[in-house]
């Protein structure tokens, strides 16, 4: 499962320190757009864009940004 970490909300300062919330994003196995769906195989949670026929797959919309 492919994630990146993403500003989460304002920055706030605790004891003197600048803080930035962040939080894992999981991306598409396939296109690298933002994935709110997985399936489990085997040991594996594999995360995809898309829902299709009752199952998630990878319907390209990272591919619709990049162009």
């Amino acid at each position: 499962m492919p994630s990146v970490l993403r500003i989460s909300g304002p920055g706030f300062i605790r004891n003197g320190v600048l803080l930035t919330p962040r939080a894992l994003v999981s991306t598409c196995e396939t296109c690298g757009a933002d994935a709110p769906f997985g399936i489990r195989r085997g040991d594996k949670l594999l995360t995809y864009c898309g829902y299709r026929n009752g199952e998630p797959v990878c319907i390209g919309k990272g591919k619709e940004r990049a162009a």
